[in-house]
């Protein structure tokens, strides 16, 4: 079996891990945007076609016709971020294989898989049946799986360029909440942009990272991207939330947090089922009170 993976970023290496060893595939390749992914990729890959450009559908499209040259691949694993669906996507519409996102696990049905997704914004999980060729979006999780080391040849993809449009990376002010071992996250309970500050000052004490949920973001413009279902899929080792409800499309994007703490006025919001530990209280009192601690030290 022939797996081909896109890799976002190196947090994805041991999650697909998991799924290589479910899906007992033969030979496995991986593509990517970036040389310096691309070598440590390379480790755990047999092949990695580097594409070193920015995201763009053009170019990816390009790049999948060139590896494909008329082939399929069994599978294709991607995450199930808004930049691992599109590359999904494309490769569906190139292949007209079938395409499962929002996976959270898979095994072996004989000549078949039975594959599990979240579905109603994660609080149910669906069962399909599919067959190779195929593609699934992961969501990210507590796979255990630890990489294998090889030693993958990296094989580099160069496209024509689209006449007059030019493609930038999305810049990350900060730290990037995926990657983060500690987010700060602001909900409606914030009242002003001005008082981002004070979630902005916690993140950079803490050495983490911050974002907001996705009314902050794509209904107030207070931040260009948001943790949720719709938005960014993290995996902190703490999650720090003031005044998010904790409504499941915005779970489904910080439930594989190893730690979550909450602060509420409202002792009957959702995220209190979430969380390890939760404050209720204004958090206007406690947040101001919290760097005041911090800085002292």
């Amino acid at each position: 079996m022939r797996i081909l993976t896109f890799i976002e970023d190196l947090s994805w290496i041991d999650i697909f891990e998991y799924f290589h060893s479910a899906l007992e595939g033969v030979e496995f390749s991986a593509f990517t945007l970036d040389k310096n992914i691309a070598v440590e990729v390379s480790k755990h890959y047999d092949k990695v076609f580097l594409y070193d450009s920015a995201f763009n559908v053009y170019g990816i499209q390009s790049a999948l016709r060139k590896i494909l040259n008329g082939d399929k691949f069994d599978v294709v694993l991607a995450p199930s971020s808004n930049k691992g669906r599109m590359f999904a996507g494309i490769y569906t519409g190139l292949t007209k294989c079938s395409i499962v996102t929002d996976v959270i696990g898979i095994e072996r049905e004989g000549k078949s898989f039975i594959v599990n997704r979240l579905v109603y914004g994660g609080t149910a999980i669906a069962t399909i049946h599919v067959s190779s060729p195929f593609s699934l979006c992961i969501v990210k999780g507590g796979y255990k799986e630890k990489p294998k080391n090889r030693f993958g040849e990296i094989i580099k993809i160069d496209v024509e360029p689209d006449s007059g449009v030019e493609f930038r990376p999305r810049e990350v002010t900060g730290n990037d909440p995926t990657s983060s071992d500690i987010v700060v996250v602001a909900g409606r309970g914030i009242k002003k942009k001005e008082d981002m500050a004070m979630i902005e000052e916690l993140a950079g004490i803490t050495g983490g990272a911050w974002s907001v949920t996705r009314p902050l973001a794509a209904d107030y413009r207070w931040a260009d991207q948001w943790i949720g279902i719709s938005g960014l899929i993290i995996s902190p080792k703490v999650y720090i939330a003031f005044g998010v409800s904790g409504q499941p499309h915005h779970m489904m994007g910080a439930r594989a947090s190893k730690y979550v703490i909450a602060v509420n006025k409202d002792p009957e919001a959702p995220i209190f089922e979430e969380a390890d530990l939760g404050i209720v209280g204004d958090l206007y009192k406690i947040l101001p009170r919290l760097l005041d601690r911090l800085k002292k030290g």
